[in-house]
């Protein structure tokens, strides 16, 4: 008998809006630098599904991560809340994240023709 392993899809409804000359951006974040954007209340069945999820993934986090911006050196979560209190309950450091960066005014596009 051979075990083989398939790979995992999973659905998550957390998007972002990219528009042209902006670029997404990702990377770890302290969990206690971190601000919620909504703070309306939460289902506990959501959070225990983001809870068993990363208790699955153990060490490694999920795609897509949570989503927001920056204010200072805050990160504001906009979209992966259940996510960020899944971490804290698990003791998690960190917390992979991504946001958008507006492009520099000295950047040019060279993907614009004339």
């Amino acid at each position: 008998m051979t075990l083989t392993v398939q790979p995992v899809a999973i659905a998550v409804d957390r998007s972002l809006l990219v528009e042209s000359g902006q670029k997404v951006v990702t990377g770890y974040v302290n969990v206690f630098k971190v601000r919620l954007g909504c703070r309306e209340r939460m289902a506990i069945g959501d959070i225990d599904k983001a809870y068993q999820r990363q208790l699955q993934l153990g060490s490694s986090q999920m795609w897509p991560p949570p989503v927001g911006h920056w204010e200072g050196d805050v990160f504001v979560i906009q979209d992966g809340r259940h996510q960020w209190v899944a971490a804290v309950a698990l003791g998690m450091e960190f917390l992979f994240v991504a946001w958008i960066e507006e492009k520099k005014d000295e950047e040019v596009n060279l993907s614009i023709c004339s």
